[in-house]
């Protein structure tokens, strides 16, 4: 779009906006103004540096007002169009979209989180409840208090890095997955706050995530397996060994297990039914003897609806990585590289190795993509080793 063919009101696009020329230097007035014709009262001003910003124009008891929506390099026209039409309800409904915008000026970044972004994530994410405490032990120390139009792009830059060299409740470095899960949450709440009309600009959205290796090498071979069950079997406390030992068995995710409710066993049918999975869809594990040997032998609470029964009332087991280290100590298992989750990994690496299907082994642990089984289907070295020996054997 040129200058000479520049039109002052026409239906916005970032493509659009993005092309018109900056306003040209001998003009009388600072900024050009142009008007969107699809929401009445959003404006678009492009200065003579070429510097874009959007504004809303409204009138309120006779009296025009204008409210600045955010840079073009923040927002595009999408998230504009939203905040105006926001503001057009509020008129309508006799509210100056200033003033609302001032006493939201007046709230905090931990004011937003609980009176705002919680009440929404916790009606749309499952995992709300682990937002939440990252929030609260990863974020708010450091950022609560600030009111949220003074966060500034380097304090969230800051905060990230920070939490890179700190220490958490094992005496280990935040790794760098988990410092990325902290400034998700941010990058979240940045987006909807700007969308409330709370901030002005989203200034977290030019923070890098860290770069991540996601390639999972580790994972326990089939003798290693054997010799954990082993050890479950013979562990005093059946609750946590047989939590474990299901998870060796079926590659379910930690989260699946521990939810498991009594009434989703089905030992006639020979089942157990997860009501929900990370992909939102149920699904059902089928259940060997050997599964069902572990399940028997775990003691049940009256007063608690779950299989793996924590120590609080009605509520789950919770955490067992310091009895799973312990057990791979007693069952003699490296260390290094292993996590409760490495036990899912080595589902899949084994099935693999063992002939089964990419297809089989993606229905077991519920991929909903056929690339993520790729991904922990890694190829052990005794599996490699006997393809070279088939293919010499094949040419001998």
């Amino acid at each position: 779009m040129t200058t000479t063919t520049l039109t002052k009101r026409f239906k916005f696009t970032d493509k659009t906006i993005r092309s018109i020329p900056n306003n040209p230097t001998n003009s009388n007035s600072t900024d050009l103004e142009l008007s969107d014709t699809q929401v009445i009262g959003l404006k678009c001003l492009v200065g003579k540096t070429g510097n874009k910003r959007f504004l809303f124009r409204y009138t309120y008891h006779g009296k025009k007002q204008s409210i600045g929506l955010g840079s073009f390099n923040d927002i595009n026209v999408v998230t504009a169009r939203k905040i105006a039409q926001k503001h057009r309800v509020s008129l309508s409904e006799g509210t100056n979209p200033k003033a609302e915008r001032d006493t939201n000026y007046r709230l905090s970044i931990d004011d937003f989180f609980n009176q705002h972004y919680l009440p929404y994530i916790s009606k749309r994410k499952k995992t709300w409840s682990d937002d939440r405490y990252r929030y609260r032990v990863m974020i708010s120390p450091t950022l609560g208090h600030i009111l949220y139009k003074d966060l500034s792009t380097l304090a969230v830059q800051q905060l990230h890095h920070k939490l890179s060299e700190t220490v958490n409740k094992f005496g280990n470095f935040y790794a760098p997955a988990t410092c990325n899960q902290a400034l998700m949450i941010l990058k979240s709440m940045t987006k909807i706050a700007l969308d409330l009309g709370v901030v002005d600009e989203d200034v977290c959205v030019r923070v890098k995530l860290f770069k991540l290796n996601n390639a999972r090498t580790r994972f326990l071979n089939v003798h290693e397996v054997k010799r954990l069950i082993k050890v479950c079997q013979e562990y005093s406390n059946k609750t946590i060994s047989g939590y474990i030992a299901l998870l060796a068995l079926t590659g379910l995710r930690c989260s699946e297990v521990s939810n498991i409710k009594l009434i989703d066993v089905d030992t006639k049918h020979r089942v157990i039914h997860i009501p929900i999975t990370k992909n939102g869809k149920p699904r059902s594990i089928y259940l060997t003897d050997l599964m069902l040997a572990f399940i028997a032998r775990v003691p049940l609470k009256l007063d608690n609806p779950y299989l793996f029964a924590g120590r609080a009332k009605g509520k789950p087991i919770g955490s067992a990585r310091k009895t799973f280290i312990k057990l791979l100590k007693r069952a003699q298992i490296n260390l290094d590289g292993v996590c409760l989750h490495t036990l899912r990994h080595s589902v899949a690496s084994n099935l693999v190795s063992a002939g089964v299907s990419l297809r089989l082994v993606q229905e077991q642990l519920a991929h909903k993509s056929i690339i993520s089984t790729q991904r922990y289907a890694k190829l052990t070295t005794e599996s490699m080793r006997q393809t070279s020996e088939t293919l010499s054997d094949m040419l001998s």
